[in-house]
C-alpha cells in the first residue's frame, strides 16, 4: 500500500470510530454516560486512548486521571497497597 494513504486511512478509522460510537449511545445511552465507558468502547475499537480521548470529547490527560480516580475508588481509596510507616 502507497505511504500517501497512510495518513487518510487513519482519518477514516477515527471517523469510523466516531459514528459507531453515535450509534452505541442511540443503541443504548444508560451505558455510555461517562466519558470513561465512552472511551473504553472507543479503544476496544482500536484506537490509541489520546484518539479515543478526543473522540469522546476529552483530552488524554483528562482521562488518564479519571482512570485514577476510578482505581482509587474502587479500592477504597488504600493507594497502592504499600503500607505507610508510621512517623516517629
Amino acid at each position: 500500500m502507497p505511504q500517501e494513504n497512510d495518513p487518510w486511512l487513519s482519518v477514516i478509522a477515527k471517523s469510523l470510530a466516531s459514528m459507531c460510537l453515535r450509534q452505541a449511545i442511540r443503541d443504548d445511552s444508560k451505558r455510555f454516560e461517562g466519558v470513561l465507558s465512552r472511551v473504553k468502547f472507543l479503544e476496544g475499537l482500536g484506537l490509541p486512548q489520546d484518539a479515543a480521548a478526543e473522540a469522546a470529547g476529552s483530552s488524554a490527560a483528562s482521562v488518564t486521571e479519571l482512570r485514577r480516580l476510578a482505581k482509587k475508588k474502587k479500592t477504597g481509596g488504600k493507594g497502592n497497597g504499600v503500607a505507610k510507616k508510621k512517623k516517629r
